[in-house]
């Protein structure tokens, strides 16, 4: 066997088990923002090499399962979430770990399942609330006011999306 058809051979199996790699990516993804919601939930923060393995993976899956339109409107999505999220930032209303974190679950997420993840995230949020007010979940004060870390909440609703596209498809 030559070296071209060897070549021709592997980017035909590339093609043929997309399903199967996209499978795989969406696990280290639910392993990755599981680790991200723990990590957060215990200590308030969100490490930035994490995220960019978040990224990385987002490029994996959009290469084996994402037509160039989705990417594009995707990175728009997760850009003007981004400049949104920064206006909250500078309120002082959420951290900075999350808003990256929302911008990059915007990149997974995309338009067509922004309204599933919206819904999941705020009752994440309310069950997280709940807990805190019951004292079973750890706040940390900030400007006058407790806050809670949303990361959990962001990651289980990402991680019900990726769950959801699975079942659908």
């Amino acid at each position: 066997m030559d070296l071209t058809s060897l070549l021709h051979r592997i980017q035909l199996e590339l093609f043929l088990n997309g399903a199967q790699y996209k499978f795989y990516i969406d696990i280290a993804a639910v392993a990755v923002l599981l680790y991200i919601g723990f990590t957060d939930f215990r200590t308030f923060k969100i490490r930035n090499d994490v995220l960019v393995l978040l990224v990385f993976l987002y490029v994996l899956l959009a290469i084996v399962s994402r037509s160039w339109s989705e990417i594009i409107g995707n990175v728009l999505l997760a850009i003007f979430m981004f400049a949104v999220l920064l206006w909250f930032f500078s309120q002082k209303i959420i951290g900075g770990g999350d808003v990256k974190l929302l911008s990059v679950a915007c990149l997974w997420i995309g338009v067509h399942y922004a309204l599933l993840f919206s819904g999941l995230m705020l009752i994440f949020i309310l069950l997280h609330v709940g807990a805190a007010r019951l004292g079973w979940a750890h706040t940390k004060p900030m400007s006058g006011r407790y806050a809670i870390p949303y990361a959990p909440s962001i990651a289980g609703a990402l991680i019900g999306v990726i769950v959801y596209q699975h079942l659908v498809y």
